[in-house]
């Protein structure tokens, strides 16, 4: 892949991304989780692709650009997760308890 590739992959995990926080803030997990594997595949691409000797000075600014930004909603998207991650703990724990009362009181 040459630069000009690169800086439309890294546009497009910038996309995907965008999108993943918008599902975050709608609580729609499943289509978050969608995107998250699609986003995956594109990192694993441009790992594989990257060389730094095809950059141009203003090429690496916009990449640095849109790496930035996609961190940027990475924190966002970790922030509103650990909330819903700590609910689906919670809620976890309680069925486990749930369980172990049910399996203590049942009758032989």
């Amino acid at each position: 892949m040459d630069s000009e590739q690169l800086l439309g992959r890294y546009a497009e995990m910038l996309s995907l991304t965008r999108r993943m926080l918008e599902h975050v803030r709608a609580e729609q997990w499943g289509q978050l989780v969608e995107l998250e594997k699609i986003r995956a595949s594109i990192t694993h691409d441009l790992i594989k692709s990257e060389n730094e000797g095809l950059w141009t000075g203003s090429e690496l600014e916009k990449k640095g650009n849109l790496i930035r930004s996609i961190l940027e909603a990475d924190a966002e998207i970790k922030k509103l997760t650990e909330g819903w991650m700590g609910e689906l703990q919670e809620m976890m724990g309680s069925i486990g308890n749930e369980k172990k009362l049910n399996k203590a009181y049942e009758t032989p």
